[in-house]
């Protein structure tokens, strides 16, 4: 790349920096939703510990 100027080198990097904010804001919502996902367990949490007297 030549960049004859300093808005032609500003312009070009600005553009990437909002490709690399895109991709880690893609990146940080995956993250989140592994971290928070999961089995969803949405019984008793204690039933397995738990005696039956039947």
């Amino acid at each position: 790349m030549e960049f004859y100027t300093l808005q032609d080198f500003m312009t070009y990097t600005k553009g990437n920096i909002y490709l690399i904010m895109g991709g880690i804001l893609i990146a940080a919502v995956l993250f989140i939703s592994f971290l928070v996902g999961g089995k969803d367990e949405s019984g008793d949490e204690f039933s397995k510990y738990k005696h039956n007297h039947d």
